[in-house]
């Protein structure tokens, strides 16, 4: 398969803060660009500046061809995090199909002696090894709205009652869940990395125990924090969530900080 140069995944800085301490970036979940992290920005605190990517295919960049090849978007992304003109540190949070990715670019800087995150946060994704993917996906794909509901949350009137419309807010959704089902898991030691571990109580699609199975990926287990609601929640939690998160970065940051100095 030939890929054009330009289908690269770029850096999206939400709040420009050239004095944080720390970047953030969110990579967006199945089907959505880096504006569904817009409201982040002003819940972060000043030390932290908030950066998504944007992939081809997905959000503003609908009117490109989606890449559904997991290996190679995650290592593009890899080049987006371990930037080499910002010494800073910098964490990464995937929610859904957003976390497999951060995951692989994580492995992707380690197999290339990279830079590593102070934290590796996933949410809302059954962990990789466990081959949850090609069992879950395909019976909500065939099962119509329903199914899509709980992938995405609630569909507007004004997508269902608009064919065209519902088909450019379908093809992404459907692009990234190629992408999980192409993903093939390969075994590799255990990440390094301090790791934090998300989900919606009422999760349809990632259960307790899937989530808790990223423990198996890392030295240093961690427990699963849940939030009220289901696969989307963090479009409901968003306020909780990011508090979660800011109170394990701290943490994590001063703690990589240590181990490199």
């Amino acid at each position: 398969m030939t890929v054009a140069a330009s289908a690269v995944p770029e850096r999206v800085v939400l709040a420009a803060r050239p004095q944080a301490a720390l970047r953030l970036y969110c990579v967006p979940p199945a089907g959505a660009g880096p504006e569904c992290y817009l409201r982040w920005a002003p819940l972060l605190p000043p030390w932290i500046e908030p950066c998504s990517v944007a992939l081809p295919g997905r959000g503003t960049r609908a009117a490109e061809p989606s890449l559904t090849d997991p290996a190679y978007l995650s290592a593009r992304l890899a080049a987006v995090l371990d930037d080499w003109t910002d010494p800073r540190p910098y964490a990464v949070f995937g929610h859904s199909a957003g976390a497999l990715l951060a995951y692989e670019a994580t492995r992707h800087l380690r197999r290339t002696h990279g830079r590593p995150p102070s934290l590796l946060a996933v949410s809302s994704l059954s962990a990789p090894h466990i081959d949850a993917y090609s069992a879950g996906l395909p019976p909500r794909l065939t099962a119509g709205l329903e199914g899509i509901r709980e992938l995405v949350g609630p569909i507007p009137d004004q997508l269902l009652a608009d064919a065209r419309l519902m088909a450019a807010a379908c093809t992404p959704l459907l692009a990234d869940c190629l992408l999980l089902l192409h993903y093939r898991h390969h075994p590799e030691p255990p990440l390094d990395v301090p790791l934090a571990l998300y989900g919606g109580e009422h999760d349809p699609v990632t259960s307790v125990p899937d989530l808790q199975a990223w423990n198996d990926l890392v030295t240093t287990p961690t427990r699963v924090q849940l939030f009220p609601g289901g696969h989307t929640y963090l479009q409901t939690e968003t306020k909780a969530l990011v508090d979660r998160l800011t109170e394990t970065l701290d943490p994590a940051l001063y703690a990589r900080a240590a181990a490199t100095a």
